[in-house]
This record gives C-alpha cells, structure tokens and sequence, in this order.
C-alpha cells in the first residue's frame, strides 16, 4: 500500500468529509455523538491519509474538533478496535498522531467487558512486530501496555489447563516477536522499582511503570497467571519466571516456583543463558542476582562463557563497581557472595579450562580476602563472612586446577607465589576455621606443580623444608609476618605429593616430620613419604603407568649425605631419637634394594616393604654374601656416615639403631672397623648395664674389639669386673652380666678370626665362670647371661678345648629346659656334639635321653628351639640357624658338623614320630622338621629323605593341627630336596591320599590311642568317648561287637578330612603344580575343585592354595574339564554318604555355573534344579542353607539373563525352559514347606523381572499355581485367630477385611498381573501372513496346541474348582476384575463362561468370599451377552424370593449393587430386570440387605417420578411374589407397595390404567392378619384412595375400598390399631361421598370405653401378649379422637352427636397432654371446615371457605336481589350444611373449656393449640358466642404467657363482634 491514498474523485471525498462535519457538529447530545463516531471515526481517520491536501486539512480539522470534543466529555466510548486496528495499519503521520490520541482517549473509557473483549485485538495491532521500532511506535506501545495492566485487574485469568486457557493462544493470535516483547515487557515491569535507579525504563514507559507501581500488588497476581498462559511458551516466560520467583509479593513468587516446577526452562539453551548474564550485569538486586547465580550453577551452557563469569566476578567483587544500584544490605551481599562462589565451583567442575582468566580470578580472590583483612581478618563478628573468606581461599585452589595454562618459567613464578601467599596464610591468618579451607586450597595446588624448572623447584624445596623445620612464632620468610599457626603438615604432604620418591630432599623432610608431637598426622604422613609402596600406588594412578614399573629410589650416596652431612642446626634434629631411627632405618632399606637391585631377591614396593627386607637379610644366605659383597666394594666415604648414625643412635638407647647396627657390622670388611671403633665402643659402653640391649651391644663390642690386637687384653679387663659376681644385685649385677657378654663375644670372635687351636687365658676363664654360675646361681638373669655364653664357647671353640661336660653341668641344664627355657635349650646343642665326641656311647645315649624327655614340655614353640638346637649340635655353624650368629668377616669355622650324631638322632626322631602318644608325635614331628629345614643338605639327612616323606604324610592325618601344618610343611622341604624319582613319588602318594576315600590312621592303635576329641562323642553319664579303648569298653556294654569297627570306620573318615585340611600349608600345594603327574590324571580336578568349597575352614584353605598354585589358568582348566567336574558333583551331591560331600558340591555347583555359556550348561540345568531342590530337604541344616545358596544362584542367573534386552535371548530362553516346570512342580508336587516357599519366592522374582514376551507360554501354568497357592502361603494363625476373634477384640469382619488387604498388597497378586499382561499381551501377526491386518489379532489357531490365552482360560476354571480358602477365592475375583478392566478385548470372548463360574461360586459361608465373588461378577456384566445378563438378573432374584436364608438374599443385594457399581452402562440398559428388583429388596426387613438394595435405587433414578418408567415392572415383580409363603418376601412386597403409593404422590390422579395395576397390590398388602410393619401400608392407604378416583365409579371397588378402611380399623392389634383408626379418619375425608358417621362413631366410642376400662385387658392378637403401657392407650384414644373429628367434618350427622360428646367426655377423663393435643388440632381441623359467615354492608352471607374472595354489594341492597335460582338453591344448601356443623358447637365448647387445674398443668403448647381453636371457632361466627365469651374471660385472667394472652383477646374481639351483628341483626 503507498503512503498516501489518491482518491478516485476527490471533490466527492471532501463532500464526504464536510457531510460527515455537519453531521458531527449537528449531534446535539452525547449520545447521537457517540453514534456518529462508532460508525465513522475510523474512514475519518484513513481521510487523514488523502494525498488531497484540502482534503487532509478538513479531516484534520474535524479530528481535532472530535479530540476537543471527547476530551470534555469521559463518558463517550470510542470504537477502540476499529481505531487500533487503523493505527496498526498506518504509514501517515497524521493517522498514526490521531489514532494515538484517540487510543490514548478510548482505551481507559472501556468497559470492564469491553476492554477484555477488545484486549487481543489491541495487543495484536500495537506490539511491535519486529525487534527494532520507531518512537511513535513505542508511545502506542507503551499506552497499550498500561492498558493491558489495567484489563488484568479486572480479568480473570482462565485457569492454566482449561479450554478456555488453552483456547487463548489462538485467541491473542500474536506472532512469536510480538509475545517475546510482551514477556520482556512484563519481566521488565516486574523488575521495576522507582526507588532503584538502576533500571529507569524508557521515558514512555517510565510513566507506565510508575503509574502501575503503587498498584503493584493487585497486577502481579493476575499478571503471573498471564504469563503462565498458552500464549507463552517456555522460553518467553523464563525469564519473567526467574524475576518473579524472588519477587517481594507471595503470589508472584509462588506462581514463579509453580512456573519452574511445571515447566521445562531449558538451562542449557544459549538464548536463555545469555539472558540470565545480561540480567545479572544489568543491575538486579542482591536476591535476584543470588536467584540468577543458583540457576547458572545448575547450567554447564553458562560456563562456556569465561567472560562473562569474569564481569559477574569484578562487578561482585571490585567495589568500584557497584556505583549504578543500591548497595545490599550486608545479609543480602552475603547471600550473593554464597552463590557466587558456588557457582565458581561449579565453572571449575564442569566447565572447560580458563586458561589465563583462571589468574585474575586467583588475584580477584586474593584482593577479596585482603580486602577482608589479610593475613588477619579484620571484622570477625560475621560468620557468613568468614564463611565466605574460606570459599575465597578454596577458589584460588580451584582455578589452579582450572587454568590449564602452559608451564613456563614465568607461570612457575606466579604459581610459587600463590604457594608462597597461601603457605603464609595458613601459618598466619587466625580466623576460626579457615585453616581447613587454606589446606583444601594447598591441596589442589600441589596437583598442578609440575615440571619445575631448576630454580623454581629449588625455591620450593627451600619453601617447603622451612615450613617443616620452623613452627609458630617464626617469622615468614617471604611476607615477614610471625606465624601462629604450624604449617608442617601441609608443606610435608606437598613435599610427598609433588617431588619423586627419589628426591633426598623431599625423603629429609619426611624424616624431620617425624620428631613432631602435637599432631600425628604429620608424623603418619612423614611415614607415608617414606613407603615406596604409597608413592608407588599413587604414581600409577596418577599416570597410568603398569605395575611392572619399578619405582625409582633416592641413590644411596645422595641420600647418606643428605641426611647425615646436613647443616649442623638441621643435624640437630637428630638428637631425636624416633627421627634418628627413621633416618638410618630408609638408608638401610634404601642400600638393601641398592644392593640387590640387579637380582631376584629385589625387594617389592609392597605393604610389608621393610618386613620383607629384613626377612630377607635375616634368613638368607644369598641376600647377605650380596648385601656383604655391595658394602666391600662401597666407597668408605659412603657408608661411614650410616654406620656412624647407627652407632650414634645406639648409643641413645635405640634398639632399632642397634639392630641396623649389628647388621651393617656383621657384614662390612674388618678394614671399616677401626674407623668406628671408637664410637662403637662408646656406643656399648653407654648400655653395658640396660638388660634390653646388652646382647646386641656385646655382640657389636665383640665385632669390633675382636678385630684388633689387643682383643686378648680387652676381654681380660672385662672378666675383671665381673669378680663380685656373687654378691652382685640391682644395677651391678646387670652390669656384670654386660661384661660377662662382652667379655664372651670378644674373645669367641677372636677365636673365629684366630681359629688357633689352643684356648686362650680368657677362654678359660670365661668357660670356668659360665660353670660357676650355671651351676650354682639362682639368678634367672645371671643364668641366662651363662648360657648365652655357654652356647658361643661350645660354638666358636675347637672340640679340643677343655669345655666341662660334667653331670653337675647338665642336670642345672636340663632342669631349666623343662621349665621351658629356649635359652638353656639353645646351649644344650652344641654342648651336645661337643658331648658325643666324648662320651663313650652308653653315656651319650642317657643323656640324649634325657634331651628328648623333654617333648613333656607342651609349648610347641620351645620344641622349635629345641630342633634348632639338635640341628646346630650336628652340624654347628653349618646349620643355616647360625647364619646371623657368624658375624666377623672371616672364613666359616672346620669343626661343629658331625654325620654320625646327626644319623643317631635321625633315626630316634623319625622312630617318634611313629608314636602314638600325641606329645611325643608331636614334638618330633617338630624336630624332624627343624633337622631337615637346616641341615637338609647333609648327607646323611638326603639319605632318608624317602623315609622322612612317608613320616610327613602320616602326620597329615593326625588330629592335632600343628602336626597336620608340621606334616605337611615337612613334605614341602622334602620335595625341596630331594630328586626327581623322589619328586614323583610324593605326588603320586599326595594324590592318592587326596582322591582316595581311606586313610590309614597315623601310627598304630593300642588302648590309649585318642581317636576322638573330647566331647565329640558324648554319653549319657557326662563322659566322652575319646580312645580306643572307650570304644572298646561301649561295645561291649551295648553287646555289639561291630561297634568297634564303626567307630573304626568313624575315626578314619575323620583322619581322611584331617589329612586333606593339611594340604595348602607352607606351600604343599607347589609340589602339586611342579609336578607333570596332574597333566596325565584328569579326575583330580573335580575332587580338587569340590574340595575348595568344604565346609571345613581348614580344608577348604588348603584346596584354595592348592588350587592357586596348581591352576595358573583356572577359566582354561575348568572349561577344558567342565563336565568332569559336573559330573562329579552331580553325582557328589546326591550319592554322597557325607553331608560335608552334599554340602561342598552345592556350593561347588554355585560357583561353576556361574558365567558358563548356555550350551555348555543346558545339558545339565535339569538335574542341578532337580538335586538343589531335593538337598534342600537335607536332615543336615548347613546343607540345606547351601542348597538355597544354589538355589538363589541359579535364580540370580535366570534372572540377570531375563534383564538382558527384551528377555528373549537363547540363554533366557533355554534358562527358562529348565526352571519353570521344575519350579511350578515344587508348589504342586507337595514338597516341604522350606521348598514350597523358596520356589514361590524364586517364581515370583522370576515373573517380576521377566518380560511378558518370555512370559507368555508359561503364564498360564504360572497363574493356576500362584492363584491356589494364595491360601497356602497365609500364615497358620489366621485360622486361629478366625475361630478366636473375640479373645483378642476382633470380628470375623475386620479379620476378613485384613487378609482381602494382604492378599491385594501381596506380591503374589502383583505377579498374578504381570501374567495376565503375558497372556493378554498383543501378539504381532507374522510378516508372511498376507492376510494379516492391522490393528486385528488373529483368533485362528495355527497349531493343535492351545493359544496361550485358551490355556489360561481353562487354568482359570480349574483354579475356580480348585481353589480352597479365602485368600485364593479373593485373588480369582481379583483376576477377573483386572481381566475386565485392563484386558477387555482379549478377554470379551471368554466373559460369559466366567460369568456362569462365578454365579455358580458366589455362595460361600464366608461372607467376604461372596462380596469378592459378587464385585468380580458385578465387572464381569460389563462383557457378558445379554442373555448372561439376563441369566444373572434371574440367578439374583431366585437367590432373593427363593431362599430362606438371610445371607442368599444379602449376595443377591451384592449382586446388584456391584453391577450397578462396576458396570452402570449395562445396568442402565437392562434397568427394566434391575431397577424393579431393587425396588422391592430396599424394603428388606434387614437392616444389612435394605442398604445393598438401597444404593444401586438411589443411584441410578432421577427422582420420585421415575418410579412410573418401571410401574409396570415393578407390580409385575411385587404381585408374582406378595403371597409368598415366605415372611420375608412378603413383607418387602407389602413395604414396596406403601413406599410405590407414596412415591407416586406428585401425580395427582391415576389413570384408569395405573389404578387397576396398583389397586390389587393394595389389597393384597392389606388382606391376611396383621404383623409388625403393616402400619406402613394402612398410612398410605388414604393417599391411594385419593389418587385412585376412576375407581371410584365403580361400586364394588368402592365398596371394596369402605370396607378394607373399616376392616383394618377394627383390628384389635393393639399397636396397629391407632394406625389403622387414624387412617379411617383420613379415608373418611377423601371419600366424602360414603357417610361413615353410624358405623364407625358408636365403634370408636366403644374401643374407646374399652381402652380407659381398668378391668379390661388388652390383648395383641398376633402374638397374644398384654401390654400395659400407657402410651399405647394415648396413641389409640388420640388416634379415636382424630379420626371422631375428621368422619364429623366429611359428614356432620347430627344422629353421633350422643356418642361424639361420650368420646370427647371419655378423652378428657384420661387428663392426658398426648389425647388433648389431638383433641384440639383435630377440633380445629373440623371447625375449619364449616361454611364461612360474612357480613357485607349489614347483610349476612354464608359463603364456603374460599370459594369467593370478593363478596359484591350494589347500591346496598341484599346480596340475594337479583340472583338466580340455582344460586339461591346452592345458598340454601350452604345454610342448611351450615346449621348441621353448628349443631356441634356445644361440643366444640366442651373441648375449650376447663376447669383451673387442668389449665393449670397444660403446657404452653397445649395452651397454644387450644387458643387457635378458639380463633378458628370465633372467626367462624359461632352462634353461642356468651359461652365462648365467658370461657375466654375466665382463661384470659389466669393465662400467664403474653403472646397467648394477646391471642385469647384477638378470639374475644372477633367473638364479641360477631355478637354485635347478630344483636344489631
């Protein structure tokens, strides 16, 4: 369109205008004004766009005429839409100013209505529809915004979810630019805040905005709902959501929660992130920006913008800053300084890296602290602040993780100083809790320090060592402030975490960490840095590198000097002994691993690190002839440092110095000696007198004295102290025990340096004191220090020396050897080869006798020194026992081995170990062990090797445990040493004692022989069955001979299992895995394989290590002998005499099939269900928890196979095969109750997790089986508490309520679901079935076999048949109901068979099971045919009509009311078979049956009308059983046709037809004797006779009628009767036309005269029973008096008026409040019906009631003047009828009159009824006004109560004007 508009003729344009300027002027009233301009405001403006000039300026002039004119008058509307949409559309300027001012006009003088309906369109023309406008736009803009305000305030908003709300998106119609200025508008609005500078808004919109402020809290509301409208999608709302979540007004702010809680705000778009940043930077509020940083934290999007998180930092933490808002309060900058720095944790987690921005962030946080006060805080009052102190100090630890920013000489500065600033910190900042944080902050740190360049790694060593050195009080040495805080921890975990294990620096510093004590973990982690094995594992989980790696140690000559040639201020730490310890303890360690480093004996970076050192240079030859080798071609330069260290700390009472010490000296060449021979000296000088150390200290004096010259003269000065001997105690006499001992090791080790065959003076010496005392002190200690000597003199001298061998000597010896004394055992061995070499063979023969008389001795470590001690007396430093004790460096001594001693005491010790006597076995045992561990090279040792083998492996059979590891580590040395003939033969025999099931017991049997533990084998009289002549002695009590032989059999099955727990110990199983025996002997693996699941500990330890070291590939050997070994254990678990057999191969079995492939495992999964189920009855409990061990194993497989995809997998499948047909057996198949429920609890899991596909066969099965299973699986005690309820304050009804409730919540019934989903599940038709349709399953069968839903069917019947119980019968209603609901379709076909099912098992004598049974049936109508419904209807009502029984007519209410309930929809359409049924059985006797019938009537009729659609039905069903001979029925019959009668009042008369229908219902309810209830028809009886008035014309229905009123009324039944007479009176007035008065007057008086009659009795005729109450007198003679009165009223016969007064006189007799009540409103009611006397201009008129409302009176002539004849007939009658009522005012008087006692008594009540009979009385002009008169004047005096006084005088006034007229008359 072009701007301006030509028009075609443009004179008739300016006529059209000027016409338009007359017609607008001419409007002379607001209202014609207002016309003109609805019709033509809008063309007027479109002239404004005329290209005619004339023409525009005459449209402009009558606009501004228009403005003027509306501007004085607010009233006048504006067509708004019209005007908006012409301002929308224009491109002039003047029709874009025009419609401004008139949107400007128009839109706040809208109606409510109007401005509503008007908004979208407004909306849609005015906003924007591109991102960039112009000025006016944005004015037009702003006024339709203030607009759109002031609609939502009067709009209300269609709630989010309606139609209506979502009708509103097509409603506005606005276009996705329009609405996102609309929601940025809002949000823009919302976040406005005049008093908040930061957000001015627009000049348009700055008054809009503050215009709407101060009504802020009435538009946010409806606002927010606006906002959550459809016309907003969820990115336009998100951030209006986000300001309105933190708005001050509660319903925004809740609205705002809804919007993020219903509403899917996408935090990861970049559109919605770069608005939450500009929102942020654009100055919010503290809660807002806090509210903005918690939804950044929750976005990774935002954390790719490094920039932007830089501006929110500097604007939050630069003070500067914060210029453009309001300062926070200090809480709320707390709250944003919360959330930013979670937010900064949240960038460092997720986001990328930051490269260079990670720095400024550092020195950001850094300015934020210092800010705070650095390195002590300033205010400290604030916790926030603190708080928010020590997250600033974390982020700086963060972003150095985070920055990623490349390693450089000047990044390695900045980084050391952050570590230098933060160490500083950390020792000077105070703040409360902010240590943690720093420490945190270190920690991250230390994960980047890497690749240190030479200067920057030396700066933070230095760093490093002196926040390790120095504590508080120190000053810094960077920042010079003094510390308060120790810093050594961190700087040592630095030092652990950055440096290599090879850094001597970083090794120093966890030495010196040691010597703390205020805080252990420092000195754990100084520990830590010293393990290899810590910064092993941490190396290769920091760089990924294999285990195979060897870690690199700190080179010895780098770490000896740096430790030990330290600055002297750094040595002084030493003077710590703990630390000195340490120190020398990782060199030694360190030059071990030096040492062998090339070897195989290298020490592993393992847990035990230094353990396995020592053991290593403590036990073997190899390592220490290394170790000795490493240290002769060592520099002295090198290791004098450590040895110097050593002795240094040795001489400060370390025992751990001095052990490294002895070490180091035993094994340095004897040129190192005279360098430390000074400090040695010293060393063991300083500990002469301390016991714990001396030996050690003797031995290091010995190395180093020994080696010198002078060694002679040293040894004598120490003998010469030791001269007080005898009288020394305390402190001296352990100072000359020290001398003794320095004085032995010197001069024994001159003796091994010398080997001279002649003894030296000291020798003898010393050999004569060590006699002395040996022989005559009592000291312990002193004798101990002798026999040290003793061994070391018999050891390192020739045999030729005179050494004592006296008795005097051994008997001391011995006797302190039986006293278990390993040191006097120690000196009797070499004593004894020294012994054998001369004594002649008699003697030597009762001493060694004597030596193993002590196998007595029951401590099995004293007999390991024993055969220590044997060994060394054989074979003297050749025994690898002494290889620590040699400890010169000289060659090894040529005496001390002796074959022929070493024979003698082979053959003795192998002979014991055939004992049976236990301790002598088992000390032997030892002793061989100890013979053939060190002397085992010796030929004479080889030689019975064989021998020794067969010894070993009968002690494995031996009871005692130490035997059995004794045996068995024996035959591992053996196999060590002896050849291959010797090899093979061992592992023959160990395989034949493994696989073989007999054991030859160890040793021979004789009487006192244990075969049995004590108290295995119990008796009756306490005692035990232990030896074999216990066993002995039983049989023959018991006289069975062949008990010997089983307890026999017994003990050697015993000795089988004892012997294979042996196996495994100290490596036996290696000879297994040296040997090639086992390639060629398959069957070995399957027993090997069981055996590792014996139950016994010990064996099952032993097949373990046997099996690891054997098995190098256990996945290859057990593939490669699978089925050997399921055979084995098939066979095992079933066939095996031993429970333990049964129970290994379960557990066996378990591990086996674990992981196999299906193929290998299908052939077998048969039989191991089959043996798991039948062990599970076992008689042995632990191998019936094994069975179930397998049991849920093969379960848990089945199961994780199920879960595999879709479940439909070959495994799964094959799997399940198996198990469920052997699973479904268990339940049915009567197995035990443990069984029956583990198969339950596995079939249920199975159901659970398996998909309905791979369900579906077996479903079925499943269903019948899980269904009858119900009643089974309930607990035994229901059934008794069921039959005992009443004991425990239960019913039989809440206890039936609970199990429906289990049974509903069992998982038995959530499985029941999931096959009936299998089953019902829809199965996709083949793709080659070309006839397949969609959405159609085929009902045809492909095979003979029945489709899965057939067979479930058929299940379900036979469940219906099977089913005992009520959970089972509850869970069969429960699957028909979920049948129906959740499976109509596929089960549609099937309903109707159920439906007969169901009615046929509906009846139970529980009632719970007939309600479950009548609700399922109530479901299943819902797809039942109409002839099943039909059947159903009938089946209900012969339950009802049919049946004696309370409870059939009960399930046939529930019947009825369930399909009412679950299937309304066929109820509804066969209401014509249930409604009428209904009908009859709410008028059930029993409370319980009315209610069920009750229901389903009230539900589904629309009122009382609509008993009329099913009259028909409802009499047909009522008359085919009324005459029932059951009582019952009847009488709901009868009930049924008085509730039908006064249902049916709203029609006012029957028609013919509907009379007849109900008439002979009528009858028959009233005919028969009477009985409780029948009251209820007699009452309606009279609304009958009113509505029946076509029978009325026939006179014997009349007749009928007269008589069944008259009969009932004559009944005699005492409490029927007043209903009965009461009734009559009521017939009496509808049948106007019979005259009653003769007959049934005199009869009331007679009843009456028989009911106030003392001597009479009244007698019920229907159950003979006499009744005295007085209430039932009052109800008969109320009822009499009431019906007098109403037979008076129909017919006024004045013939009764003698037997009316006898009544009424009768009546009042009886002064009873219940018969004058009666008496008066009855009175009334016959008063009422006189005909009225009215007086019209002196005239008397009698008129009837209300037949006139108006009586006419022309010119004042009588009203009889001018009428017709019919007229003056019908007056004549009228006061003919009227005299005959008048006739009855005498008795009407009597009724009012009473005497003053009696009015006395009356109630007010009473008193008010009588009152309005006189009203009624005086205003019927009553001719005997005087006695009225003087009746009201006597009451009126003595009436106590106002209101009723005020009455009686309205009666008198009436009275005594009617008494005026008639005086005037």
């Amino acid at each position: 369109m072009a701007d301006w508009i030509t028009p075609a003729d443009p004179d008739r344009e300016h006529n059209l205008i000027s016409q338009l300027e007359l017609r607008i002027a001419s409007a002379s009233t607001d209202e014609k004004f207002e016309l003109v301009l609805q019709k033509f405001l809008p063309a007027l403006l479109l002239k404004l766009a005329t290209s005619v000039p004339k023409n525009r300026e005459l449209a402009t002039k009558v606009c501004t005429y228009v403005y003027q004119r509306l501007k004085i008058n607010s009233q006048i509307q504006l067509p708004i839409a019209a005007v908006v949409k012409t301002y929308s559309d224009a491109k002039i300027a003047g029709v874009v100013q025009f419609g401004l001012l008139f949107m400007t006009l128009g839109l706040p003088r809208l109606k409510p209505e109007q401005a509503t309906e008007a908004l979208p369109s407004v909306l849609q023309s005015v906003i924007p529809k591109h991102n960039e406008y112009d000025g006016d736009q944005r004015k037009a803009w702003a006024l339709v915004f203030n607009y759109f305000l002031d609609v939502l305030c009067k709009w209300k908003v269609p709630e989010r979810g309606s139609k209506e709300e979502q009708a509103l998106k097509d409603d506005f119609a606005l276009t996705h630019v329009q609405t996102d200025h609309l929601a940025w508008r809002i949000g823009d609005w919302i976040l406005h805040d005049p008093r908040n500078p930061s957000n001015l808004g627009s000049a348009d919109f700055q008054t809009v905005y503050d215009t709407n402020y101060r009504r802020r809290s009435e538009i946010i509301p409806p606002l927010a709902k606006f906002l959550f409208t459809s016309i907003f999608n969820d990115q336009q709302r998100f951030i209006p959501a986000v300001i309105m979540s933190v708005d001050a007004n509660a319903s925004a702010a809740s609205m705002g929660d809804v919007m993020f809680k219903q509403c899917d705000f996408d935090l990861e778009d970049d559109q919605n992130v770069e608005a939450l940043f500009a929102l942020f930077l654009d100055g919010a509020s503290a809660k807002l920006r806090t509210r903005i940083l918690t939804l950044l934290s929750r976005s990774r999007k935002s954390t790719a913008h490094p920039k932007k998180v830089m501006d929110i930092l500097e604007q939050e933490l630069h003070p500067s800053e914060i210029n453009n808002r309001s300062a926070p309060s200090a809480l709320e900058k707390v709250k944003v300084h919360a959330a930013l720095f979670s937010y900064l944790m949240w960038v460092v987690r997720v986001g990328p890296q930051l490269g260079e921005m990670g720095t400024d962030i550092q020195h950001l946080m850094q300015h934020y602290i210092e800010l705070q006060g650095w390195p002590v805080m300033q205010d400290r009052s604030s916790a926030a602040e603190v708080e928010l102190r020590g997250k600033a100090y974390e982020t700086v630890g963060l972003m150095a993780v985070k920055k990623g920013t490349p390693k450089d000489e000047e990044a390695n500065k900045v980084t050391l100083g952050l570590i230098e600033w933060l160490f500083a910190s950390l020792g000077c900042d105070t703040t409360n809790g902010i240590r943690s944080s720093i420490e945190e902050s270190i920690g991250r740190i230390m994960i980047t320090v890497s690749d240190l360049d030479e200067s920057s790694l030396t700066q933070l060593k230095s760093l490093l060592l002196w926040n390790v050195l120095f504590g508080p009080g120190q000053e810094d040495p960077v920042y010079y402030y003094t510390t308060v805080n120790s810093t050594k921890y961190p700087a040592v975990r630095f030092a652990n975490k950055c440096l290599p294990f090879s850094d001597v620096d970083a090794r120093f510093m966890d030495v010196m960490a040691l010597a703390t004590s205020d805080r252990r973990e420092i000195a754990e982690e100084g520990h830590r840095g010293l393990d290899p094995y810590w910064h092993a594992s941490n190396t290769r989980l920091i760089s990924g590198s294999s285990e195979e790696e060897q870690l690199a140690l700190p080179a010895f000559s780098d770490l000896a000097g740096r430790f030990f040639k330290g600055p002297a201020e750094q040595m002084k730490r030493y003077d710590n002994t703990s630390v000195l310890a340490a120190a020398v303890t990782f060199c030694r360690n360190v030059l071990a691993c030096d040492a062998l480093k090339d070897t195989a004996h290298r020490p592993q970076e393992s847990t035990d690190w230094k353990q396995s050192i020592d053991a290593l240079v403590s036990n073997d030859k190899a390592v220490r002839e290394k170790i000795r080798g490493h240290l002769q071609n060592m520099d002295t330069e090198i290791k004098l440092p450590l040895l110097q260290a050593a002795l240094s700390g040795a001489s400060k009472g370390s025992a751990e110095c001095w052990e490294i010490a002895l070490e180091l000296l035993s094994l340095t060449s004897n040129h190192v000696l005279p360098q430390v021979r000074e400090v040695g000296l010293a060393a063991t000088s300083s500990v002469a007198s301390k016991p714990g150390l001396q030996l050690r200290a003797a031995r290091v004096f010995g190395i180093i004295a020994s080696a010198t010259d002078d060694a002679e003269t040293v040894a004598a000065s120490e003998l010469e102290q030791c001269q007080a001997w005898k009288s020394a105690v305390g402190e001296q006499a352990n100072r000359i025990q020290g001398h003794i001992l320095r004085a032995c090791f010197c001069s024994t080790r001159k003796s091994l340096r010398d080997k001279t065959a002649e003894s030296s003076p000291s020798l003898v010496h010393l050999t004569r004191l060590a006699c002395d005392i040996i022989e005559s002190s009592s000291d312990k200690s002193l004798k101990d220090t002798a026999y040290r000597c003793l061994r070391q003199l018999a050891l390192c001298s020739l045999p030729s020396n005179e050494l004592p061998t006296s008795a005097e000597l051994l008997k001391p010896l011995i006797a302190d050897a039986k006293k278990e004394s390993e040191i006097a055992v120690s000196a009797l061995g070499p004593l004894l080869g020294i012994l054998h070499t001369k004594m002649s063979a008699s003697e030597f023969e009762a001493v060694f006798n004597r030596v193993l008389a002590l196998h007595e001795v029951k401590r099995a470590e004293f007999h390991f020194a024993l055969g220590e001690s044997l060994a060394v007396a054989c074979s003297g430093f050749s025994s690898s026992s002494t290889m620590t004790e040699f400890d010169v460096d000289a060659d090894l001594p040529s005496w001390g081995s002796n074959e022929e001693l070493m024979a003698l005491i082979m053959d003795r010790v192998v002979d014991n170990c055939k004992t049976t006597k236990p301790a002598l076995k088992k000390a032997a045992a030892i002793w061989l062990l100890c013979l053939i561990q060190y002397c085992g090279e010796a030929a004479p040792i080889k030689a019975k090797l064989r021998e020794c083998q067969a010894t070993f492996a009968r002690l494995l059979g031996d009871r005692d445990e130490i035997v059995q590891e004794t045996g068995s580590r024996g035959l591992s040395l053996v196999y060590e040493r002896g050849d291959k003939q010797l090899r093979d033969d061992l592992v023959r025999d160990l395989v034949q004692t493994f696989t073989g099931s007999n054991a030859k017991m160890s040793g021979t049997v004789n009487d006192d022989t244990q075969l049995f533990e004590a108290g295995a084998l119990p008796t009756e009289k306490g005692e035990s069955v232990t030896t074999y002549k216990d066993i002995v002695r039983l049989a023959t009590e018991m006289g069975d001979p062949s008990l010997v032989y089983k307890f026999m059999n017994l003990a050697s099955n015993n000795a089988i299992w004892s012997s294979r727990a042996a196996f495994g110990r100290f490596g036996l199983g290696n000879i297994l895995a040296e040997s090639s025996y086992l390639a060629e002997n398959k069957k070995f693996y399957p027993k090997l394989f069981r055996y590792r699941f014996d139950p016994n500990p010990n064996v099952q330890r032993s097949m373990n290590e046997i099996w690891r070291a054997l098995v190098k590939d256990p996945s290859a050997v057990i593939n490669d002998n699978f089925d050997l070994i399921m055979e084995d254990l098939l066979k095992s678990i079933v066939s095996g005499k031993e429970w333990r057999s049964r129970e290994a191969s379960c557990a066996a079995i378990a591990d086996l099939v674990q992981g196999r492939e299906i193929e290998r495992l299908e052939r077998y999964l048969d039989d191991i269900w089959k043996v798991a189920f039948k062990v599970l009855d076992d008689v042995k409990e632990t191998v019936r928890l094994a069975a179930m061990k397998l049991c849920k194993t093969l379960t848990s497989m089945l199961i994780r196979n199920l879960e595999v995809g879709d479940g439909n997998t070959k495994r799964s499948a094959t799997m399940l095969d198996r198990a469920m047909p052997f699973l479904i057996q268990q339940m049915d198949g009567g197995a035990g109750q443990d069984v029956q429920q583990y198969a339950i609890v596995t079939l249920l899991e199975i159901v659970k997790k398996c998909p309905p596909k791979a369900l579906r066969s077996y479903a079925p099965q499943i269903l019948e089986t899980l269904l009858i299973s119900l009643s089974s699986l309930e607990h035994e005690s229901i059934n008794y508490l069921h039959l005992n309820a009443d004991k425990y304050g239960l019913t039989t009804e809440k206890l039936d309520k609970m199990r429906v409730s289990s049974v509903n919540a069992s998982p038995v019934t959530e499985a029941i679901e999931r096959c009936l989903e299998s089953i019902t599940m829809r199965v996709e038709a083949p793709e080659s079935a070309p006839d397949a349709m969609e959405g159609v399953v085929s009902t045809s069968k492909a095979s003979a076999s029945p489709s899965p839903m057939d067979d479930a069917m058929q299940k379900l019947v036979n469940a219906y048949r099977a089913a005992i119980g009520l959970p089972s019968k509850v869970g069969l209603s429960r699957v028909m109901i979920t049948l129906v609901v959740r499976h109509p379709t596929a089960f549609r076909p099937y309903a109707d068979k159920f439906v007969q099912l169901t009615r046929k098992h509906i009846l139970d004598r529980n009632a719970t099971i007939s309600v479950a049974f009548s609700t399922s049936l109530g479901y299943l109508t819902r797809l039942a045919s109409e002839k099943e419904i039909q059947a159903t209807s009938q089946y209900a009502q012969k339950l009802y009509f049919e049946s004696q029984e309370l409870m059939h007519r009960s399930v046939a209410g529930e019947i009825i009311q369930a399909i009412s309930k679950a299937a309304n929809d066929i109820f509804m359409n066969s209401a014509t078979l249930f409604l009428p049924f209904a009908f009859i059985g709410r008028q059930d006797t029993d409370k319980d049956v009315k209610e069920r019938f009750d229901v389903p009537w009230k539900e589904n009729i629309g009122g009382a009308r609509s008993i009329n659609l099913y009259l028909t039905e409802i009499v047909s069903l009522i008359s085919a059983h009324i005459k029932s001979p059951l009582w019952p029925i009847k009488h709901a019959c009868c009930f049924s046709v008085a509730d039908m009668v006064s249902s049916m009042d709203s029609v006012e008369t029957y028609s013919d037809k509907t009379a007849d229908l109900v008439w002979g219902l009528v009858q028959d309810a009233l005919d028969g004797k009477t009985w409780a209830g029948k009251e209820e028809i007699i009452k309606v009886y009279p609304k009958f006779v009113q509505q029946a008035q076509p029978l009325w014309s026939d006179g014997k229905a009349s007749q009928q009628m007269k008589k069944i009123a008259i009969r009932e009324a004559k009944r005699t039944n005492i409490a029927y009767r007043p209903y009965a007479i009461e009734s009559l009176g009521d017939f009496a007035v509808v049948r106007k036309d019979l005259d009653l008065t003769v007959e049934m007057v005199p009869y009331l008086a007679d009843t009456l005269n028989e009911l106030t009659d003392d001597d009479a009795m009244n007698v019920d005729e229907t159950n003979g029973k006499t009744f005295e109450n007085r209430t039932v007198v009052e109800a008969s003679a109320s009822a009499i008096v009431s019906c007098l009165f109403k037979i008076l009223a129909a017919r006024p016969n004045v013939e009764v008026l003698d037997p009316a007064a006898e009544i009424l006189r009768k009546a009042q007799a009886m002064r009873s409040s219940v018969v004058d009540l009666a008496m008066y409103e009855k009175s009334k009611f016959f008063v009422t019906k006189w005909p009225t006397q009215q007086k019209i201009d002196g005239v008397d008129i009698e008129m009837e009631g209300a037949q006139k409302e108006n009586a006419s009176a022309s010119n004042g002539a009588p009203a009889s003047s001018g009428r017709n004849p019919e007229e003056a007939a019908n007056e004549a009658s009228l006061a003919g009828f009227r005299d005959a009522y008048e006739r009855f005012e005498p008795l009407i008087l009597t009724v009012l009159s009473a005497d003053d006692g009696r009015q006395g008594s009356e109630t007010e009540n009473l008193r008010r009824e009588r009152v309005a009979l006189a009203l009624a009385l005086a205003g019927k002009g009553s001719r005997l006004s005087a006695p009225l008169a003087a009746i009201l004047d006597a009451w009126s005096q003595t009436e106590r109560s106002r209101p009723l006084r005020e009455d009686i005088e309205r009666a008198r006034l009436l009275n005594s004007g009617k008494s005026l007229t008639q005086h005037a008359s």
